[in-house]
């Protein structure tokens, strides 16, 4: 029904972008391969569990009739049958006496988005993301609208109509219509948005650029791995895209830029470069333009994120460098493509590197790491855990790369390349394993 449901609202991904899509998953898990299978066997144990215990959220909001009561927990009692689930919870408008087989946590609003929302918290905090909805059949197509801009594509959830005779002749089920304004109203209420912490680079002049990066607070991803700023939308993360389009609004409001404007790279962990202005390929890691008040970004979750700035023509780009862009030298087709389409001399370019995971927090095998290697032996060194493995500096490479395609190494600013691993007020893959939360690097050239 669910996918019926997402049919119906047209959601933006075709078949064949989706298929697409689920081979990039594979690109992330091999990301960085010391963890992914950990990580991995981690989220699947979990998501088994979620599976064997799923939750159940029982409306009694929409109507608190002593009727509807007494059919939904009959209902609710059916559903049950002698099974104790991972967690049920009451949704209510007011205080109310509830008799069930097991304990029930109940939260108390008279909006409707509010209680959708604190559920969703509460079944966040437990990696929940099975779950049903016991709700009369008059509201049933209200919740499933709610829900499919609320939850994302990792949740599996259906709803339960019950046909419930001799409901109140006044009862009007909410506007479907008005939900996807709701929810957004609502998530500006929600956190504080004065925590979003923007990290500049001082080489990088104000009077021509927009340029930073940020933290991971002030925004309203719940989870704890991608609270709260998270920025980024994937089908493997529990953020709605209007969650995602909140934080990025949060972040153009402390940043100073229009999310509106915000062109963010669709990584493959390759090297491919997009021209703002030119047909984009269907991934890369790089953006470059020169357009004024187009603020292009790149991610990061332990990766490097790479701005580069032509303090003459006002070019500027923004780059995905994990371990693999590294390797394919993204950051030199980066500088390479300001270079072909707007004449920048690299002397220039001022660069700057965002917060990306430490060579002591990080290791892979020494075949991979080769071309690290060969930029500079003293970039690698052997791990102390896994043979023939080698830490890796992917800071010390890419800048290597930028001073020998002719970057002065004044003009390169490692001050926020902060270890993603160690410091917890950035996302880490690696720390944190899957979902976890990006944040991004971003620049646009001022007028």
């Amino acid at each position: 029904m669910q996918a019926w449901l997402c049919h119906e609202l047209k959601l933006q991904f075709t078949i064949v972008e989706l298929v697409t899509r689920l081979f990039q998953c594979v690109h992330v898990f091999e990301h960085f391969k010391c963890t992914c299978v950990l990580t991995l066997d981690k989220g699947e144990d979990k998501k088994k569990q979620a599976s064997m215990n799923d939750s159940i959220i029982l409306d009694l909001a929409t109507d608190a009739s002593e009727t509807t009561k007494d059919y939904l927990i009959t209902t609710l009692r059916d559903k049950l049958n002698g099974h104790k689930r991972q967690k049920i919870i009451a949704l209510c408008a007011r205080e109310m006496e509830l008799t069930l087989p097991q304990s029930i946590e109940t939260i108390i609003s008279t909006d409707n988005i509010d209680l959708c929302f604190k559920a969703k918290s509460l079944m966040d905090a437990d990696n929940i993301t099975d779950f049903v909805l016991v709700t009369s059949l008059m509201m049933k197509k209200y919740w499933e609208t709610v829900f499919l801009h609320m939850f994302s594509h990792v949740h599996n959830w259906s709803i339960r109509g019950v046909d419930v005779p001799n409901q109140p002749s006044g009862l009007v089920r909410p506007e479907v219509d008005s939900v996807e304004s709701s929810i957004k109203n609502y998530f500006k209420t929600v956190g504080n948005p004065d925590e979003v912490k923007i990290l500049r680079s001082a080489l990088i002049p104000s009077d021509k650029f927009n340029a930073g990066f940020h933290e991971r607070y002030g925004g309203v991803s719940q989870l704890p791995p991608i609270a709260s700023l998270n920025t980024i939308y994937t089908m493997r993360k529990p953020d709605s895209q209007l969650a995602i389009n909140e934080n990025r609004r949060r972040l153009g409001q402390a940043a100073g830029f229009d999310p509106e404007q915000l062109k963010v790279a669709r990584v493959e962990h390759g090297k491919s470069i997009w021209v703002v202005g030119k047909t984009p390929p269907a991934y890369y890691d790089g953006i470059v333009t020169n357009m004024p008040g187009i603020t292009i970004a790149a991610p990061g979750a332990d990766c490097s994120m790479i701005l580069l700035a032509d303090t003459v023509t006002g070019a500027c780009g923004a780059v995905h460098a994990g371990w693999r862009g590294t390797t394919l030298g993204a950051v030199r087709a980066c500088l390479k493509a300001m270079v072909d389409e707007y004449q920048t001399n690299p002397k220039d370019v001022v660069a700057a590197i965002g917060p990306t995971v430490d060579g002591k927090c990080f290791d892979l095998p020494a075949v991979d790491a080769s071309p690290v290697h060969e930029l500079d032996p003293s970039f690698t060194w052997p791990s102390e855990s896994n043979i023939d493995w080698v830490h890796a500096d992917l800071v010390k490479a890419n800048v290597k790369m930028l001073e020998l395609d002719g970057v002065p190494s004044s003009n390169i600013d490692t001050s926020n390349a902060y270890c993603t691993v160690c410091n917890k007020q950035f996302f880490s893959h690696r720390r944190d394993g899957i979902p976890f939360g990006n944040q991004i690097g971003f620049i646009s050239y001022k007028a």
